[in-house]
């Protein structure tokens, strides 16, 4: 069997991983996270290859989407995506999560799609899209904005895990735009797939998009003093830790 390509997602709801030989699919899996995700992960694309009658050394080019979203799985997937790249002398590309989101509906040309994901309490990725020749174009860079400055981004649809509280459907009640179910909040297989189009393929690790501090840095300086320890001490040895 020829090389094979790689796609990992992992960064909010959904597990997911794709194989692909030449862009024909040749297997896709999805399933819900686990707190240690990495060994399961593994252990179903070792599977996988099995039953396809392959080897995992044949995976040459693995692209992951690198965020925003959950910190524990987009590292867990450029994690896995370097360790594929070093051993069998790959290729990795980042894919951009907000635009997987924006493929799963197929909006006329021209019309704006703004996609919304979980930031924190007070707080929402926002990005918006336009379909160019069939393509989802970003209008802007991901920003991470308060909820109250949804009302005013113009858009004809907007979806995401982002608009699923009650305040954030009070704000964009009278906006106009079209809401669209809880069903597009996790990227399809297909609309994955489409990403791969225009990925930039690299030896160099995937570099995470993150837009907020995760849980542990946010919550460091408290644990430090409780346990004793300087803060900004144990903050440094965290970041050094974390570009480990």
């Amino acid at each position: 069997m020829d090389e094979l390509t790689l796609i990992l997602n992992a960064a909010e709801k959904r597990l997911q991983f794709i194989l692909l030989q030449d862009e024909i699919l040749l297997h896709a899996e999805e399933s819900e996270p686990q707190k240690n995700g990495t060994d399961p992960l593994l252990s179903h694309i070792n599977h996988a290859c099995r039953q396809l009658g392959t080897h995992p050394n044949r995976i040459k080019k693995i692209a992951a989407t690198a965020g925003p979203g959950n910190f524990m799985g987009i590292r867990l997937t450029a994690a896995i995506a370097g360790a594929f790249c070093r051993a069998n002398n790959g290729m990795q590309a980042s894919i951009n999560y907000m635009q997987a989101l924006a493929y799963n509906y197929f909006a006329k040309e021209e019309e704006i799609i703004h996609i919304v994901t979980a930031g924190t309490r007070e707080l929402v990725h926002s990005q918006c899209f336009q379909y160019i020749n069939g393509m989802a174009q970003a209008l802007q860079e991901i920003r991470l904005i308060p909820f109250e400055q949804l009302s005013g981004i113009p858009c004809e649809f907007c979806c995401g895990s982002g608009i699923r509280t009650e305040k954030v459907q009070e704000i964009l009640k009278n906006h106009g735009c079209a809401l669209l179910p809880s069903s597009f909040d996790s990227p399809s297989i297909n609309s994955l797939l489409q990403c791969l189009k225009t990925v930039q393929w690299q030896k160099e690790d995937i570099s995470p998009l993150y837009l907020k501090e995760c849980d542990a840095v946010q919550n460091l300086p408290h644990i430090a003093e409780l346990q004793g320890r300087n803060p900004e001490e144990s903050r440094q040895e965290l970041e050094r830790l974390l570009k480990a």
